[in-house]
């Protein structure tokens, strides 16, 4: 190997190790055990299946979830609650097409993700492989940064830089895509790089060469020692000059405004006569089931005051925003100005095992729980046990308040009073029923999920709600 440095000619010996049984896997876990990464988030799938085994086996959690999607926002969850930056993994192909909307919401929100993707062979793409697409055209506008590991070697320094990257500045995800021969031992690369019927002549032995060059380059190398440890980060401060300025500015203002970002102070607390309002209406009866602004006032009244509320819904939601109280900064996820549903899943997940200690309520609409609901196996795999409120009311109300008044029907916008709760019992958690016969018994039922959660199974109350006017004229977009 020869390179020029400032017009000296300098060259690097590469030994290829072919009788090592090392893999990449093993390097990505030891880059992320050495940036404190506890958990990796993840669908299972043959690409990537070194990596989890490796971080596994040096200490780091593996939390495998049933949608892609679900792990990256687990892992969003995770990087908002740790101050670190959260980690999925998943396979190639539809297994990273699947976190698209995830990624994205990643990227509006400016939470420091690290996205791993599997891929095809280094010689394969684009030429028809398995599930071989053009995944870094697909990042590049999502990610702060993208990169393909090309040899094994490359891994180390182009992980760490992209934790440093996902974490300076603006806050946001990064991308590293591992071709599937970055990620295996040699021995097994090389066997399927041999043709199994090689052409003969000049032509085969060139072909013969090309392989068996490529293949040391791969693993040239791959096992010396290299540093692992963070880079540092670059977060800008304000200088003294600066802050003077803005001291300047707001002392000479007449009517002065701070804007902070969402997570740095809770809401403002809402006015008497608003509190006055969100309580008449919740006494008010509606035609049918249980009022859900009284379902609301009862389960924030009796939340747990280290709770995390997990937001995702419409129009059940946009209720909740005005009734349940934040218990302290970041105690109140939701996806952000991406509007997101289906966040609730993996949102909670990665909130539980953060606070493991804490209540974690997910408050979902009917409509955004069917995203995710089959998360509450991974809950009871997992260990998390989390609560979920869902305030059924067999419609997407926050799409229909505006279309049947505006365009005269309710297409698509139905929806059934479904059994979730039995679909809660089914995944290994326990579900209750609520309709207007446990009313009278309300209290009691939220005070029995909590215990069950408490005892280490995943709850979900499934509450009938009717219609109520308390949001009437807002609209969805």
């Amino acid at each position: 190997w020869h390179f020029s440095d400032h017009g000296r000619k300098l060259s690097l010996n590469l030994f290829t190790e072919t009788e090592s049984p090392r893999h990449g896997g093993e390097s990505v876990a030891e880059v992320l055990r050495a940036h404190g990464v506890k958990f990796l988030f993840t669908l299972v799938g043959g690409h990537i299946s070194p990596i989890l085994v490796a971080c596994e086996k040096v200490g780091i959690r593996i939390v495998d979830t049933r949608h892609e999607a679900s792990a990256v926002f687990a892992a969003d969850a995770v990087a908002r609650l740790s101050g670190t930056v959260g980690v999925a993994a998943v396979t190639a192909g539809p297994g990273l097409t699947n976190t698209v909307t995830a990624v994205k919401n990643a990227q509006m929100a400016e939470s420091p993700v690290l996205l791993l993707g599997g891929g095809a062979a280094t010689l394969l793409q684009g030429r028809g492989a398995l599930q071989d697409i053009d995944q870094m055209s697909l990042f590049k506008p999502l990610c702060k940064f993208c990169a393909s590991i090309r040899t094994v070697r490359e891994i180390v320094p182009t992980l760490r830089k992209a934790l440093a990257i996902a974490q300076s500045g603006t806050p946001g995800p990064v991308f590293v895509e591992f071709p599937i021969d970055t990620l295996y031992p040699y021995h097994l690369v090389s066997k399927e790089f041999a043709p199994k019927t090689p052409p003969k002549g000049l032509m085969g032995s060139i072909i013969s060469w090309y392989l068996r060059n490529h293949l040391k380059n791969l693993f040239a190398g791959a096992w010396e020692a290299r540093d692992v440890c963070p880079l540092s980060v670059h977060i800008p401060q304000a200088t003294e000059d600066q802050v003077q300025k803005c001291i300047e500015l707001v002392s000479r203002a007449k009517k002065p405004v701070i804007l902070l970002g969402s997570q740095v102070t809770l809401p403002p607390s809402p006015s008497d006569h608003f509190v006055f309002y969100f309580r008449a209406k919740a006494d008010e009866k509606t035609e049918r089931h249980l009022n859900p602004i009284k379902v609301l006032h009862c389960v924030d009244e009796l939340m747990a005051e280290d709770s995390i509320i997990v937001a995702d819904g419409g129009d059940f939601v946009g209720t909740a925003a005005y009734i349940m109280r934040p218990r302290g900064p970041l105690r109140w996820l939701d996806p952000g100005a991406f509007g997101t549903l289906g966040v609730g899943g993996g949102f909670a997940l990665g909130a539980k095992l953060c606070r493991p200690e804490s209540e974690v309520w997910i408050i979902y609409g009917d409509g955004s729980l069917g995203y995710s609901v089959a998360e509450f196996d991974t809950f009871t795999r997992h260990k998390t046990p989390v609560l979920a409120l869902v305030g059924n009311d067999a419609c997407w109300s926050q799409i229909s308040r505006e279309q049947v008044p505006i365009l005269g029907s309710n297409v698509a916008c139905g929806l059934a009073f479904t059994d979730y709760h039995v679909v809660a019992d089914g995944y290994g958690g326990k579900g209750y029923l609520v309709g207007r016969e446990e009313e009278s018994r309300l209290r009691e039922i939220i005070k029995q999920a909590q215990k069950e959660t408490k005892e280490g199974k995943a709850t979900l109350l499934n509450v009938l709600i009717g219609k109520t006017n308390f949001r009437e004229g807002s609209i969805s977009v």
